[in-house]
């Protein structure tokens, strides 16, 4: 990858770290182990130098080993949990973001507040693909290579993801409806 050019390993870390740091926090809210999983994976980086990457962005390769990275130090930590999968994924609510965003607009808030829920909803891979694809804008090809899975099995997961928001948003939007116009059923 970088053939163990101390330089280009530097501008590596300075560029993707936010996005390891982020995702990582994304997988366990504990801050200081995710700080621990990435120093990890840079220190095996520099020890490698001969890690094949072919087919794959360093970006997507990061993202795996963190998201490996998590799940040793998880194991170590709780014997019991052998999936990244059985941990939470999560995409806080920013209360003050959404009131920056749309600070005169009620329903757009509302919509913004209803979609972090449905996604709340959804089971934490379905998340995760969405997090990756929509959010970090990674492809299909980076999300399958994130998640351990085919490249297909990537967009079938995202495909139902979406259709289950909409089914949700759909029952959260005719409930407002409800409220907002005192329809009684």
């Amino acid at each position: 990858m970088t053939k163990g050019d101390p330089q280009a390993m530097e501008v590596i870390y300075q560029r993707y770290y936010p996005l390891l740091l982020d995702y990582g926090l994304k997988c366990t809210a504990d801050r200081e182990l995710v700080k621990d999983c990435i120093h990890d994976l840079f220190v095996n980086l520099y020890r490698n130098r001969h890690i094949g990457m072919e087919g794959i962005t360093v970006r997507a390769y990061l993202l795996k080993a963190l998201r490996h990275n998590i799940i040793h130090k998880l194991t170590e930590v709780e014997k019991g949990h052998s999936s990244l999968d059985e941990y939470t994924f999560e995409i806080p609510a920013d209360e003050n973001l959404f009131e920056q965003m749309f600070p005169k607009n009620d329903h757009d808030l509302v919509l913004a507040r209803s979609l972090l829920k449905a996604i709340a909803q959804l089971p934490p891979q379905q998340q995760t693909a969405l997090y990756l694809r929509y959010v970090k804008n990674l492809s299909h090809k980076e999300v399958a290579h994130v998640m351990n899975i085919k490249v297909q099995s990537s967009m079938n997961l995202l495909n139902r993801s979406l259709q289950k928001l909409r089914s949700l948003l759909e029952q959260t939007y005719v409930m407002y409806l409800i409220l907002i116009l005192g329809i009684r059923y």
